[in-house]
């Protein structure tokens, strides 16, 4: 039996939406935290976070799309902490469940996080 490269499996695509909520509920944090201490490096962290959210959701198969719709409670949570989560639900499920591009958006996290830490 074949897989195709460009389609995430159920459990894939769940994981997939959950990273996207994390990474946007990290995103918002991280563009509060940049304009109260007008740091560039809260600046930077928050676009890199925007940016990785924008990717997670071109990855969510169209079907689960109205699942991104569920906004997570935006807490005063540490985004690094969060889109390390985000970075440990990728790691939850085999590689070849994901649709093609997918690792390079963990790899992308993955620096993120090496960056910010």
């Amino acid at each position: 039996m074949t897989t195709d490269e460009s389609v995430a499996t159920p459990e894939a695509a769940q994981v997939l939406v959950q990273m996207h909520q994390l990474l946007w509920q990290a995103g918002v944090q991280a563009h509060r935290r940049a304009r109260e201490n007008q740091d560039l490096d809260a600046v930077d962290l928050a676009f890199n976070l925007s940016h990785l959210c924008t990717q997670v959701y071109d990855l969510v198969p169209e079907e689960h799309r109205d699942d991104l719709l569920d906004r997570p409670e935006v807490t005063r949570a540490d985004p690094v902490d969060l889109a390390g989560r985000a970075a440990g639900l990728a790691r939850a499920v085999p590689t070849l469940q994901f649709p093609q591009g997918t690792d390079a958006v963990v790899l992308l996290l993955d620096d993120t996080l090496r960056d910010f830490s």
